[in-house]
Parts: C-alpha cells; structure tokens; sequence
C-alpha cells in the first residue's frame, strides 16, 4: 500500500492506544484515531507544532512497542478538549509491517476530518478491493453533514419556483426558503399552459415513451418539438435526445472520429469534455474565450488531422460568461473548422424572444451545430442537437447515447413545445428576468462582493475563494432561509470556490432584497465583506 496516498486521503480508524515519549517514558496522551501515515493524540501534554520527537506505544497483545519518528503538526486547545495531529516521518521496517497488519485488521468505520480534504483528494484512493475507494469519500461526507456543511441533495417539497419548500435533514422539519439555485429561469416547469399540455399528453400518450426513438419510441410529438426546436435555433432539422448529458456525449463521441480533431474551451462542461474523451478522434484545449489560444491549437495540429470542430459553450455554466461567437467563427473559416456552440444556459435568457447565442450576436442560421436543452430555461428535461439534415441523420444513426437508449417522455416533449410557445408569446418573461438580473447584480457589487464581472447571464458567481469558508458560509445561509448553490473545488481553481446565484423572472423585488440582506449579514459574520452601504441604500 502507498503510505503517501494513504497519509493524503486521511483514512483513519478509531483507536485507544496510549503514546509515550521515548526518551523519557512520559505519556503525553492517547491515540483516539490511526492512519499509516499518522494519529491524532488527546491529551494535556501538548507540544508545538512542528516538533520532531521519538515517540512509542503498543498494540493490544504486543509485548514490544512500535517506535515512530513523528512531527507535531497541528495543536488544538479548547475547553475540556486538547489534542495533537501527529505525521510519522519513520517507523523501522518491522514495525512498519506490525503496523499495517494490525491497521489492516480494524474493523470499523473509518474517522475523516472533512474541513481538511476536497472531493479531488479522493479521487485516487489506494486499495485491494474494488470497494475500498468508496469507503474514505463515505466518510468525508458523513463528517459534514455532522457539521451542517453538506448542502447538496436537499430534497425540495414543492415547485422549483422564487421560494420552494425543503425538508432540512439539519433541523429535521419542513422550511420555506428563497430559491436562487434552481435553472428555472423563466418560471416555465409550472407555467399553467405547460402543466396543460403535459397532463393532455400523459392521458394520451401515458408517461413513457417505453422504446428506443428508431424502434418504437417516437411519437408525432417528438417529431414536431424536432421541427419547433430547429426553427427556434434557425436549422434545417432537429433530434431529441433524452438528457442533456447524454445529447453532448452522444454528439461528439459520433461526429469526432480517428483522424478528426475537437478543439475546446478549457472551461467548457463536462459533458463536452466526457464526449471527446469517448471519441476515437483527438481533442485540444485553449485558453478560456481566448482568440490567440485558439489560433494556437489549431496552427500547431493543422497537418495532423481530417476534419476540425470548435466546441464553446454559449455562456459558460460557473462563470456566466457568453462566448464570442463572432470571433470564433472567424477563427473557426480560417482554418476551415465547424463550430458547435451549447446553448444550455442561453436559450429563454439570450438572443430574440431566447432564441440563443446566435440570436444574440446575430448570426442565426450560421452555426453549424447548436446543442441545447429542455431542461433549463423550458422547465423538462432532455436536450438536441440543431443542424443541418444530413447531420442530424448521421446523428440518430451514429450516435450511441441516442440509439440506443429510450425516448424522451412524450409528456416531456409536450411540455416543451408549450413552454417554447409560452417563452416566445410572453417576452416580458424575458425582460422581467434581465431586470432582476441587473438589480441583483449591481446591488452585490455596491456590497462589496467579489462577483465574476464578465457575467452577463442569469448565472452569478460570487467569488468566496477558501473551500472551508464556503463551506461555513454554505451553511449559515442554509440556516438563514436561502438555496443558494456552493460550488467548490474541482469544479472551479482552488482558489476561486464560490457561490453560483441564478437569478428567475419569477423572483419578486422582496425575494431579491431578502436574499441580498442574508448575503449582507453572512458576508459580514465571515469578514468578507466590510461596513458599508446597507439594505438602506440599494441600487435601483
């Protein structure tokens, strides 16, 4: 086993072993827990952090202690409690081997501070068994939650709409909060007409679709939302897939082929990360919305591969952010490359009526494949790929994600044909939630908060910066009533953890000043932000 990996996952296990200091045979406490890399020692002998000291205990029915060469790492002194974090630096060879036979034998649960490991910290654990991976992350968790730091899976009692009712697994009792975590940017998942349709279509259709979309599972629903989507996004034709997850996959890992090159933005999802990994082709990265990058990457592989696709997102899911459509597609004619551009978080919120970010930099009709979803801003859930007809055919052909799994509900489907008609019929949905995206915004910054400036969407970064701090802060506006999303690393630079805030049409002004006044309060609780301008003066 590799004790580095082993130290570094802090797999430890509850012990009760008395530990001396060699030299004198001074007990300075008792080992409550045990890694192979180190051991936590409670007790009142206390010594500085940092001091190297020769230290023994023994293992129960060992005659002979286990000598270990150890530093004092961390000390922590509070009423009725003080202890010590202790490294092994050295154990002699045998004691080395007595030690891990013994910590192999424990059979318990295993005993992880969490304030001190992200989820990248596990993501290469060590062991003989398939299922000893899992064992650390269980534990990680279990400790936050004990600590009120997990604020993820809260199950929600009602609408994802500006306020949801949740049941607080904490306070153990159902809450009202102001929702700011939900992708419901138009308030369509209960719009009355798009409840209508679903309902009609589920007493028509009934609920599933129960068959892949090339045997028996397409309905003449799915083949007019193909139809309304490729109109929406200004193609020739459309094909639904039934997540967007599986839409991106699906798409890339079908199209990028041996020979074939994906260049991408290095902020770019998952899913489009996932589909060029799947792909038998190659794919690059350049910098974020970075024209010279790009350049770069395509100049440097431009002899070295068949066809060319340049994947963005539309705007960017963490920092909000639109990519410069007309700059890449520039880029994208010089070195005779495709583009497709995910309009995940851009349709409803950007672009004529929420026709996307084509719409919005005017250039329908001149992307050559929009990938989207149902599940955002028209409430479902799903996603498609717009193009032109012979790419869309090569896509129910090809792709796998598509083929060979089953359809999109027709309810859904049905829903989302309502919701579009609603979105384009209804443009002050659109212009209500660019209102409150503006109030909400400015006033953030008049409080001093360290927002992604280059946000011009209903996604709101709030920079926090330390993982631990966000964790608190998670959780102290968990308690003060608002659903705000934490978002830590990986999924953003260790240093740039942050709050994501989504702004809905549906947020009244009092949701919106509520939930600015919990931010305020918390933010000032943690010192991130200083005295300044309150609730008294907020930015019109």
């Amino acid at each position: 086993m590799n004790l580095a990996l082993e130290r570094r996952c802090g797999v430890r296990k509850p012990v009760n072993l008395e530990v001396f200091l060699r030299s004198s045979q001074e007990p300075i406490g008792v080992a409550k827990n045990l890694s192979l890399g180190g051991m936590f020692v409670e007790g009142k002998n206390q010594m500085s952090p940092g001091t190297k000291v020769m230290l023994e205990f023994r293992l129960p029915a060992e005659s002979l202690p286990i000598k270990a060469y150890s530093e004092v790492v961390w000390t922590k002194r509070e009423p009725g409690f003080t202890g010590m974090g202790i490294r092994f630096i050295n154990l002699y060879d045998l004691d080395r081997k007595r030690l891990q036979r013994f910590y192999e034998g424990l059979d318990c649960e295993l005993v992880i501070n969490s304030d001190d490991y992200t989820l990248f910290d596990f993501l290469k654990v060590p062991g003989k068994d398939l299922f000893d991976k899992t064992k650390p992350v269980w534990a990680w968790i279990e400790d936050m939650k004990k600590k009120g730091f997990y604020t993820y899976r809260r199950p929600l009692l009602s609408e994802s709409g500006n306020r949801a009712i949740i049941f607080d697994d904490v306070a153990g009792k159902e809450r009202e909060m102001i929702m700011m975590g939900s992708n419901n940017y138009l308030g369509l998942a209960t719009h009355p007409k798009v409840i209508k349709a679903a309902r009609e279509a589920a007493e028509k259709y009934g609920v599933g679709a129960v068959s892949a979309p090339m045997l028996a599972g397409t309905f003449d629903v799915h083949k007019k939302l193909e139809a309304r989507l490729a109109r929406l996004k200004g193609c020739e034709d459309a094909v639904v897939f039934s997540s967007g997850y599986s839409t991106n996959v699906g798409c890339l890992s079908a199209l990028v082929r041996e020979g074939d090159l994906a260049v991408i933005d290095r902020l770019a999802h998952a899913s489009i990360i996932d589909g060029c990994t799947m792909s038998s082709g190659k794919f690059r990265t350049f910098r974020h919305s970075d024209m010279v990058s790009l350049r770069e990457v395509l100049e440097r592989n431009k002899d070295t591969c068949e066809g060319k696709l340049i994947v963005v997102d539309g705007i960017y899911s963490m920092d909000g952010d639109i990519a410069p459509l007309p700059e890449i597609m520039e880029v994208a004619r010089e070195y005779g490359a495709r583009v497709m551009v995910d309009d995940a978080h851009a349709t409803g919120v950007i672009g004529d009526r929420g026709r996307g970010t084509a719409s919005h930099f005017k250039m329908e009709g001149k992307v050559d494949i929009v990938m989207g979803t149902l599940s955002k801003s028209l409430g479902q859930l799903g996603g498609f790929i717009a193009s032109s007809k012979e790419v869309v055919n090569y896509l129910r052909c090809f792709a796998r994600s598509y083929f060979f799994a089953t359809s999109l509900s027709p309810v859904l489907a049905a829903g989302a044909l309502a919701a579009i008609e609603v979105m384009e019929n209804e443009p002050e949905r659109i212009r209500r939630l660019w209102e409150n995206i503006r109030y909400f915004k400015e006033n953030l910054k008049h409080l001093g908060f360290n927002i992604v400036e280059n946000s011009e969407s209903a996604i709101i970064p709030i920079i926090i910066g330390d993982e631990l701090l966000l964790r608190r802060m998670s959780k102290r506006v968990h308690e003060e009533g608002l659903f705000i999303n934490p978002i830590p690393y990986p999924a953003v630079p260790r240093n740039q953890t942050r709050f994501r805030a989504t702004v809905m049409a549906t947020h009244t002004r009092e949701d919106l000043d509520t939930a600015l006044e919990i931010l305020e309060k918390v933010g000032r609780e943690f010192g991130l932000i200083g005295p300044g301008a309150s609730r008294a003066k907020r930015v019109a």
